[in-house]
């Protein structure tokens, strides 16, 4: 039976052998630079170059396993000094020399409170707060308070405990589990407003290929036909089917910012929360390339811009909601007509929707009333609380309406007008990987002269708009220069 000492013995060989790799690729990068001084040369040759670049990363590889190890051993003897007080209290005796039961010689983990809650959650009878996560760090980092230590080093536990592949994850990042916050406090954390990817979300996923820098999508442009016989051995129906190709090119769209090692490994999850807005404005970038892209320079072919839509204009100096409203019937109705299916939404930016929301009848009432007690609406908002990101906000003729602020105000002769789009969005074909987008790269060593970091996001995808143009309605003109409310 393997016990604990055990493995906290096979930990330290490991960490020793890995140890001993790390010296290793000291000498051998040494061997190589006084090859090179020896021969009275200040550059190196491309063969030792390659050489270095492979001592780096193998250094780089044992030094990361080696604070790995670090942890685990941690864990384990930490599991080693529990061992021994659950066998120090299993020897406890009443003074009257019987043996304690066995519920009073064991350690027991109930619905115990976490040492860190919000105000309101850690509030005693006498209306004073638990401790402060903010306050401990302060104090451990700059006082020295044992206390403050204490509280840190338990938390950190139960970090761990909630989540036991966190410190792993987290290895050569600097962070340590005790420093992470409360998870009420990074749920406070304002993150930089942007408009999502609600448009993506609507569009059919598919994985993008492995390979490859297009993806090809066979176009039936001639069908087959069928034709009544008018008398046996008349003639049938016959036309050959022929299709183009639809190429869907695969885009890329990434960015990165360099951050000190300081602010790395003495802040708290700075690193986690860069790559959270990196993937939040990547997001942004693709939903907007989907509605408006031009199809070059590296660009989608976005919806606004696909051949062969329809096209609905509403030209009106003094727009009004009723006189749109049968433009917004017309979008829908050409999707039903022309590629014989249906919207399955409305997308439109949010001021457009407000202004619907705010229009009035001829006696003050409102146009747009809530569900659940319209009576003869023109639109019908939601009752329920939404995600205006990714969720419906109401209705327009049953058909789900989303809000996507990254459809353009800009455009027009005044370059100041919107569009509504009305779409069979299931005819869209959005290609990405099936990993989460976009990837993340941690760089150390590009900035390392300065001590900075180099923090990478990116990600490819292929879109397919005009896989049925039919399928997609436009609202434009002068009718959607938005009035202001």
């Amino acid at each position: 039976m393997t016990t604990i000492n055990d493995l906290i013995t096979a930990a330290q060989r490991e960490k020793v052998a890995a140890q001993r790799r790390v010296s290793d690729a000291e000498a051998k990068g040494e061997r190589v630079l006084k090859r090179s001084e020896a021969e009275g040369r200040k550059i190196l040759t491309p063969e030792e170059e390659r050489q270095v670049e492979e001592i780096i990363a193998e250094k780089r590889a044992a030094g990361d396993l080696v604070k790995e190890l670090d942890g685990k051993l941690n864990a384990l003897r930490e599991i080693e000094r529990d061992e021994a007080e659950t066998t120090r209290l299993s020897a406890l005796t009443y003074p009257t020399g019987t043996r304690a039961p066995a519920y009073d010689r064991v350690a027991r983990v109930g619905a115990e409170a976490r040492t860190y809650q919000p105000p309101e959650a850690s509030r005693d009878g006498r209306g004073i707060t638990g401790p402060s996560f903010l306050r401990d760090l302060y104090d451990h980092q700059i006082k020295h308070d044992p206390a403050a230590g204490g509280r840190l080093e338990r938390h950190g536990r139960e970090v761990e405990s909630l989540d036991p592949g966190f410190m792993q994850r987290m290895t050569g990042t600097g962070a340590v589990a005790g420093f992470v916050p409360p998870q009420y406090l990074t749920d406070l954390f304002a993150d930089f407003a942007r408009a999502g990817r609600p448009i993506a979300n609507l569009c059919t996923p598919v994985p993008l290929p492995e390979t490859g820098m297009e993806v090809d999508i066979p176009r039936v442009t001639t069908p087959t036909t069928t034709s009544v016989q008018a008398s046996e051995g008349g003639s049938i129906g016959n036309t050959d089917l022929d299709d183009t190709l639809l190429p869907a090119p695969v885009r890329t769209i990434a960015g990165y910012t360099d951050v000190s090692r300081q602010a790395i490994e003495r802040g708290i999850l700075v690193q986690s929360l860069i790559f959270g807005d990196l993937a939040a404005d990547y997001n942004s970038k693709l939903d907007a390339q989907l509605v408006n892209g031009s199809g070059a320079s590296g660009q989608h072919t976005g919806m606004l811009n696909v051949p062969g839509i329809n096209a609905i204009t509403y030209t009106d100096a003094s727009p009004t909601i009723p006189e749109l409203w049968p433009k917004l019937a017309d979008a829908a109705g050409k999707v039903m007509g022309q590629r014989f299916t249906g919207p399955t939404a409305f997308a439109m930016r949010s001021d457009l929707w407000a202004w619907i929301l705010a229009e009035k009848d001829t006696v003050g009432r409102p146009l747009v009333e809530p569900g659940t007690v319209a009576v003869n609406p023109i639109a019908v908002a939601s009752t329920r609380p939404v995600d205006y990101t990714v969720t419906a906000v109401g209705s327009l003729f049953g058909i789900p309406v989303v809000l996507d602020n990254n459809i353009p105000n800009t455009l027009g002769a005044g370059s100041n007008e919107t569009r509504v789009i009305a779409a069979d969005f299931r005819d869209l074909i959005l290609m990405e990987d099936e990993a989460a987008a976009p990837v993340q790269l941690r760089f150390d060593d590009v900035q390392s002269a300065t001590l900075q970091v180099r923090l990478l996001a990116y990600g490819y995808s292929s879109f397919a708009a005009g896989r049925q143009p039919k399928a997609i309605s436009v609202i434009g003109g002068t009718g959607l220069i938005v009035p202001a409310l």
